[in-house]
């Protein structure tokens, strides 16, 4: 079975994604970390889609206010809900301003 295959019962075991660096705002923190669409989706795509929860990896957790950092998380992922915004940070994706 290849990596793109899908199984008899349905679940295709991988999803190509691409990585958008993002800061999300939420009801309890602001995370930074990378946001996981789809190929061919926009961040707006991925918020505004069937699923309940958007997958983040290299998640950074801060309080509300953006300025102690909580926790760490390799991944996580966040219910739509309870975004309140969500912008890309283009200076984690090219960090020397190149």
């Amino acid at each position: 079975m290849s990596e793109n295959s899908t199984d008899q019962g349905g679940f295709r075991q991988l999803v190509n994604t691409v990585q958008y660096p993002v800061i999300i705002q939420t009801i309890h923190n602001r995370i930074h970390g990378n946001l996981h669409a789809r190929e061919n989706e926009r961040i707006k795509d991925a918020l505004n889609s069937n699923e309940l929860f958007v997958a983040i990896t290299k998640a950074q957790i801060f309080d509300p206010e953006g300025v102690v950092e909580l926790k760490r998380s390799d991944f996580m992922a966040i219910n739509r809900e309870h975004i309140i915004w969500i912008i890309e940070n283009k200076a984690a994706a090219n960090p020397l301003g190149r």
